[in-house]
C-alpha cells in the first residue's frame, strides 16, 4: 500500500561530504497561501549527494535508498521506483 500523495510525513535523510542531515516533509503554507511542494536540499561546501533516503510515511512506511542523485536540479521521485 502506498503513502499518501503529497508524502506528507516522510522522513528525508541524506549525505553530502560526509555530513548527514534529516528533514521532515510537510505539507507547509497557512490558510489562503501557496506552498511550493518540492524539497530542496543543501548539500553545504560538497559537490555531490553521497547518498539519499527516504521513509515513507503509514501506512507503506517503506526505506528507499539512492546513490548517483543528480543534484542542481529538481528530480521527482516515485514511491516504490527507481530515479527516471
Amino acid at each position: 500500500m502506498n503513502c499518501n500523495r503529497d508524502a506528507i510525513g516522510a522522513r528525508i535523510t541524506w549525505s553530502a561530504g560526509g555530513v548527514k542531515r534529516s528533514k521532515l516533509k510537510n505539507n507547509g503554507g497557512s490558510y489562503l497561501s501557496s506552498h511550493d511542494p518540492r524539497e530542496v536540499l543543501g548539500l553545504g561546501p560538497a559537490a555531490k549527494l553521497d547518498w539519499l533516503e527516504i521513509k515513507w510515511p503509514l501506512p507503506s512506511g517503506k526505506i528507499q535508498r539512492f546513490t548517483d542523485v543528480p543534484v542542481d536540479r529538481y528530480v521527482k521521485i516515485v514511491e516504490g521506483k527507481a530515479l527516471a
